[in-house]
């Protein structure tokens, strides 16, 4: 019978032979490395909304969730993807992480009303993931399904969580931020503070801490997908967490060791993104041409796409000798029909000048494709 052992919050002082010194290290080193990437920022928003779904995808699926990344996916361009309570989880999700891009800045204090707000976002109008509390703290015990952890009693909640945010925004030496980061998902997970949702809810809050840390999203940042870390194995995962629980500072060691050796290798592989040569070649281009053979877009279409892709960024006049046979007013439609359907995009509003859209129209499955076979999707997301 799983009963409550309080263990301490702290930093550990691993032994300076230790792996938790090397991985801290070289995260480190990647936290100051400045990206000199030059994908187009239209291309690197759009990537990073779809690691958005993929993040999303695999926190829900870790919980339970049956969606595939098709179903997904096919569900999100019919304008589907709040239909039923599984796909609806997922979405909530998507909106919860733009919700901690608005708020988490480098350096910002983390809230315990924006961790309350990340879980009413995340349980919002869900039927069998659902909370009768959305954003308030449980009331009664919980259990952790296969777990030998009893979480605190309900009236020792608050306390803890106090005392989390407080060690999460402690003013300690940069060198400890990303072990806070380990140290909080497993805390988080140890006081289960909500009565549902907390495991969705704990991955959200290594996204948020992740940025809180410096590691933006923003033009000139990075791509960020932790939780490819936690799905590409879930029972490790579950198995990890129950090593943390005994509390001990090798167990803790042993934790944080997982998650950031996890961390550190998702980082260096989206890193690649970057560089739109390595885009261009791999990804974009392949994703035309499998459009193309599934005739979901016409030869001269493909040609337009593939200048944007080349170009980066291409207007009217960029067009005109590659398409020698089309007019100027049979250019300008061509243009506009890509641009209703989303497959080019104003590189601002009411803009002459476009790049390659793939988000939300048929081009994301050949992007996918590509993805999938450059090792970026674990491939737990393709099963049923």
């Amino acid at each position: 019978m799983p009963e409550f052992a309080h263990h301490e919050l702290q930093l550990l002082n691993p032994t300076f032979d230790s792996p938790l010194v090397d991985v801290l290290s070289e995260l480190e080193h990647l936290r100051r490395l400045r990206l000199e990437g030059d994908t187009p920022a239209p291309v690197f928003f759009q990537l990073k909304a779809i690691f958005h779904t993929l993040e999303s995808l695999g926190s829900a699926r870790i919980e339970g969730n049956h969606t595939t990344l098709a179903d997904y996916l096919d569900n999100k361009i019919e304008g589907k993807a709040t239909d039923n309570d599984q796909l609806r989880e997922i979405a909530n999700i998507e909106k919860a992480m733009s919700y901690i891009e608005e708020v988490m800045q480098p350096g910002e204090p983390l809230t315990e009303r924006t961790i309350r707000e990340i879980h009413a976002m995340t349980v919002q109008e869900l039927k069998r993931e659902g909370d009768r509390t959305p954003g308030a703290y449980r009331q009664t015990p919980v259990r952790i399904a296969q777990s030998e952890h009893l979480p605190p009693e309900a009236v020792q909640v608050p306390g803890y969580m106090q005392e989390l945010v407080a060690f999460v925004n402690h003013d300690d030496l940069p060198k400890y931020d990303l072990m806070k980061v380990a140290l909080a998902h497993h805390r988080f997970g140890w006081i289960h503070p909500f009565g549902n949702g907390n495991g969705r809810v704990v991955r959200l809050l290594t996204y948020a801490l992740l940025m809180k840390y410096g590691f933006n999203v923003n033009t000139g940042g990075r791509v960020l997908n932790p939780t490819a870390v936690f799905c590409n194995d879930r029972e490790r995962y579950y198995a990890m967490l129950g090593v943390a629980d005994t509390g001990t500072k090798e167990s803790l060691e042993a934790w944080c060791i997982y998650v950031l050796e996890g961390v550190k290798d998702e980082i260096a592989k989206v890193d690649r993104l970057t560089d739109y040569a390595y885009l261009k070649h791999s990804i974009l281009i392949p994703a035309v041409t499998f459009a193309r053979q599934r005739e979901w877009i016409t030869k001269t279409e493909e040609a337009v796409l593939d200048i944007a892709i080349n170009e980066g960024v291409v207007k009217s006049a960029d067009l005109a000798s590659a398409l020698p046979d089309l007019s100027a007013s049979q250019r300008t439609y061509l243009i506009k029909k890509l641009v209703s359907q989303g497959m080019l995009l104003p590189i601002n509003e009411g803009a002459r000048q476009y790049t390659i859209g793939f988000s939300n129209n048929y081009l994301i499955r050949g992007v996918i494709k590509g993805l999938r076979e450059q090792g970026f999707i674990p491939e737990q997301l393709e099963n049923p």
